[in-house]
């Protein structure tokens, strides 16, 4: 009988907590979202997204060639805003760009903080205090600034900021500028969150699993490491040898061939919902390796956690010969 009640109430949690995702806002027409980071990957898509259902959109992007396709494939209900989230003064220009757009009265329903880079690759020994502070500055800071700037129009339509930020921002498994910049991030996003608790902006966070967007291009991050290797001394070549360089591309290749997940509307699924929903969540976990894999890492002890993550870890060749 108890076992009966019990899942019974399971039951009717679930069937409520599906009903409850289900509602959503209304009059999108009249809301306007701004977006970083629209060049490409899931910025790009999401502002496509948001385009067809309605939605008043300035997509901010860095190049020329993103801000004209772009254009070319949206209707007028997107502006295509030039934006370098590494520069306060381009937010700045940004921020008031927008605002001359905007009618009066009117405010922005949400900022989606998506710009974001893979950052330098390589060990830790390897990279320089400018490999971190290249990372942050988009990563991290861009965040941080993006929000500063633009909170006032959100804080007017007691709106939403939305902030993509990673797995690896609570499992250290990747590059260490990558994982250290989003750690920060979700670090201010927390903190973010409890001070607007009470003045009626929420935030919500996406952590996403690896999926096929520029970020996680094979080519692309093999030749990042080879650079960061290529840079370091000649004394540091020489201890970790070219063995070891070539097994971490190898690495590379064959982690990001089994694990990158085509399905990139999943993520955009998931930046809709944190929008468009009366009752959004805080964070979003997206993707089945950031659901299941990496998930049962970060609540793993860490013994267990690192035995599983460097089993196949090699070491300098300099140490291999002691």
């Amino acid at each position: 009988m108890m076992l009966l009640i019990v899942v019974s109430l399971f039951v009717a949690w679930l069937t409520y907590r599906w009903f409850r995702n289900t509602k959503s806002i209304d009059n999108f027409h009249n809301r306007y979202i701004f977006i970083t980071g629209c060049d490409s990957g899931f910025g790009n898509m999401l502002a496509k997204r948001l385009d067809e259902l309605g939605f008043n959109v300035f997509a901010g992007c860095l190049t020329q060639s993103g801000k004209e396709q772009l254009k070319r494939q949206t209707t007028d209900r997107v502006k295509v805003i030039p934006i370098d989230v590494s520069k306060t003064e381009s937010i700045q220009k940004a921020f008031d760009t927008v605002k001359s757009l905007l009618p009066n009265d009117t405010g922005l329903w949400s900022i989606v903080n998506n710009a974001g880079i893979v950052g330098t690759i390589g060990p830790v020994q390897w990279l320089t205090r400018e490999d971190y502070r290249s990372t942050f500055e988009i990563n991290t800071l861009g965040i941080v600034e993006t929000t500063r700037i633009f909170l006032p129009l959100v804080l007017k339509e007691k709106g939403r900021i939305v902030n993509i930020t990673s797995m690896m921002g609570r499992i250290a498994a990747a590059n260490s500028t990558y994982v250290v910049s989003k750690f920060a991030a979700e670090g201010y996003l927390d903190v973010l969150r409890r001070e607007l608790y009470k003045r009626g902006v929420s935030v919500h966070i996406l952590e996403p699993g690896f999926f096929r967007t520029s970020i996680t291009d094979i080519e692309t991050a093999c030749k990042s490491v080879d650079g960061t290797f290529r840079k370091t001394s000649g004394e540091m070549q020489k201890y970790y040898g070219e063995s070891y360089l070539n097994t971490i591309k190898d690495e590379i290749k064959d982690f990001l061939q089994r694990i990158v997940s085509p399905h990139t509307n999943l993520v955009v699924d998931a930046y809709v919902h944190a929008l468009t929903s009366k009752y959004p969540k805080y964070r979003y976990i997206v993707g089945k390796d950031a659901k299941f894999t990496f998930r049962l890492l970060w609540n793993l002890p860490e013994w267990a956690s690192d035995y599983i993550l460097t089993r196949k870890v090699k070491i300098p060749q300099a140490e291999q010969d002691l």
